[in-house]
């Protein structure tokens, strides 16, 4: 696709301010993964608002059915993206209630788009959300990848606070990652967040953890212990992610229907080589016996060859 040829929505800023919160929703709707930022920025500007409008979509178990249009699939995005951007404690609890239902439904490619982007979804929430976003990591009925997304924002909100509040969670991750009794890889990835974090408290745990992992599903080895506790700093593993909303920019937009566009002729080309190859096994007979030459001798028995007798008589 000619980059050209990539036709994006367009959405004047004074048109989005006379729509309703539920409009809005709409347009999001439609555009699918083309919603432009400013979108995102005015659904965001309406607060509660829009946090009651899109409460009545993520709490409705329909809206997390296995099979869903493309457009209401890309909204789930887009609400934890503007859930994100609206500073209000309401919000931060209806992206934990959307943390349980992506996990419930077993949406992991939703989860896939937000991991390592749920620091910045909470930056901006009060701490009156934490203990609420404890209960998601604690919570073992829960899959581990969805818990252990839930220690990120935990820990970057206390990584915020500094000092004791720090020391006092990275402690508290520890007593997860030493739980004999709870799942081995939440422990593991529990234990990725400390060696993020390195303390001298928590090495001993850390290498008695290393030992134990299989190869080749390895998190993290004596090797990684030793250069981590070298480096001597807090290198926390989201920080490598950008700005979540650079998803809306006008490139990164573009892009992806390129991705779309390439992977949607991949797959047209694979559909045709397998009609083209059951298309060539249609009429074919597999043989029960052995093929007879035209010089052979006739199996009739008659002691002349074949093409001298049934042959062309299609006795045999």
């Amino acid at each position: 696709m000619n980059p050209a040829d990539i036709v994006l929505p367009v959405h004047a800023d004074h048109e989005l301010q006379t729509l309703s919160p539920a409009a809005l929703i709409d347009l999001l709707v439609q555009d699918e993964d083309r919603a432009p930022r400013n979108l995102i920025d005015e659904c965001a500007r309406r607060g509660a608002d829009m946090v009651d409008a899109l409460s009545a979509r993520l709490t409705d178990d329909g809206f997390w059915d296995w099979e869903v249009d493309s457009g209401d699939w890309w909204l789930r995005l887009h609400a934890v993206m503007i859930l994100g951007r609206i500073p209000d404690e309401s919000a931060g609890l209806l992206l934990i209630a959307a943390m349980r239902q992506m996990d419930l439904a077993d949406d992991e490619d939703l989860q896939d788009w937000c991991a390592g982007k749920w620091p910045a979804f909470f930056r901006n929430k009060p701490d009156s959300v934490l203990p609420a976003l404890r209960e998601i990591c604690t919570d073992r009925t829960l899959d581990c990848y969805i818990r252990v997304n839930a220690v990120d924002p935990v820990v970057a909100a206390a990584q915020r606070q500094g000092g004791a509040a720090l020391n006092d969670t990275l402690a508290w991750v520890a007593e997860l990652a030493a739980d004999e009794s709870d799942d081995w890889e939440f422990r593991l990835y529990a234990a990725d967040v400390l060696l993020d974090f390195p303390r001298a408290r928590h090495r001993p745990l850390l290498e008695s953890l290393a030992p134990r992992q299989a190869w080749p599903h390895l998190h993290f080895d004596t090797e990684d212990i030793e250069s981590a506790f070298a480096a001597g700093r807090d290198q926390p593993g989201w920080e490598r992610f950008g700005d979540p909303w650079d998803f809306y920019a006008p490139e990164s937009i573009a892009a992806r229907q390129q991705h779309w566009a390439e992977e949607e002729r991949k797959e047209r080309e694979r559909e045709a080589a397998r009609l083209a190859y059951e298309a060539s096994k249609v009429g074919t007979v597999k043989r029960t016996k052995p093929k007879i030459g035209r010089n052979d001798p006739c199996p009739c028995g008659s002691g002349k060859k074949y093409k001298k007798c049934c042959l062309y008589k299609g006795a045999a």
